[in-house]
């Protein structure tokens, strides 16, 4: 008895293990897309056009769900036979390749004047294709079959979870205002200790001998602050009776504010290497999800490091 437990266990284990590679996988793929749409889309000032304004705080929130369903996954392991990697797989990548550079093409024709309705239309289908199709080449239609089957419940959390966090995310956006001036003047500061002077023009703006450079939204970290804060009290909620509360209510602050020093330096970095490298590629980082990667960077370190330290002892 005792050895088919383990065996289940086991099972188990390797099944969640699978997921989680899978999902790493998907993950990659949707920061690569967003990296690289993103900037284009934002450069050229269409954010807020065309209905590609949605994207922003949709995607955060789409992140937050795949994180929140592998946590959720992880605490309810489940013993399920899934398909391995066959050539389907890489016919879902295929297309989802093609239907990205679809949306790549359509936001060229609108950068270069066109208008109607059809090119949008073209790329917002093209767009939710190439997320669509890479959730199907990460894991195959018969294995989303059987996971939508094993995890429903899980699911429908999910589903909850990331409309919660939409509604958060708009309700907290506007702090960052706030934090950009912080990191302005923190920014500015650091610049003047390594050689370069700068200037600041009210209200956000850094400008140096070379070129200036609006700290803006896609600066403050506020996204990444909302996403820490939601997986925290995600964790709380389902380990609230392992945790030792006082240490996990201690630990937080802590986490965010060194969550937001380390995009301070991301920041300056980049301001840095725009100076002395190459302006163009450097800015053009700002808008991309490489400080989605990062936050998910810190994540992993912050829990690996804290996590059993919150847990009570027996």
């Amino acid at each position: 008895m005792v050895t088919k437990l383990k065996n289940n266990s086991l099972k188990q284990n390797k099944t969640a293990a699978r997921l989680l590679k899978r999902a790493a996988v998907f993950i990659a793929i949707f920061i690569i897309y967003s990296g690289v749409l993103g900037p284009r889309i934002i450069s050229h000032g269409l954010v807020n056009k065309d209905g590609f304004q949605i994207y922003g705080g949709l995607g955060k929130s789409l992140l937050f769900g795949i994180l929140a369903l592998s946590i959720l996954i992880y605490r309810n392991k489940k013993y399920v036979t899934l398909k391995n990697w066959h050539y389907t797989n890489l016919i879902w990548i295929i297309f989802s390749i093609l239907a990205f550079y679809g949306a790549w093409q359509g936001v060229g024709k609108l950068i270069h004047g066109a208008t109607g309705t059809n090119w949008p239309i073209f790329i917002n289908i093209a767009i939710i294709a190439s997320i669509v199709f890479a959730l199907g080449g990460c894991f195959g239609s018969a294995n989303l079959r059987t996971l939508t089957k094993a995890y429903k419940k899980e699911l429908k959390i999910t589903l909850a979870l990331i409309v919660s966090f939409y509604i958060f995310l708009y309700l907290v956006y506007g702090l960052w205002q706030f934090l950009s001036l912080i990191i302005l003047h923190c920014v500015k500061w650091l610049m003047s200790l390594v050689g370069p002077t700068s200037t600041i023009i009210p209200p956000r703006t850094l400008v140096f001998n070379k070129f200036g450079i609006q700290i803006a939204e896609y600066c403050s970290g506020i996204e990444s602050i909302a996403l820490f804060t939601a997986l925290y009290a995600l964790v709380g909620i389902l380990d609230w009776a392992k945790l030792n509360h006082k240490k996990f209510i201690y630990i937080f602050p802590i986490g965010l504010i060194v969550l937001f020093v380390f995009n301070i330096l991301r920041v300056f970095i980049l301001i840095l290497g725009g100076y002395y490298i190459n302006p163009k590629i450097a800015f053009s980082l700002f808008h991309t999800y490489a400080g989605m990667l990062f936050f998910i960077l810190y994540s992993i370190i912050f829990w690996g490091v804290s996590y059993k330290w919150m847990l009570q002892k027996d």
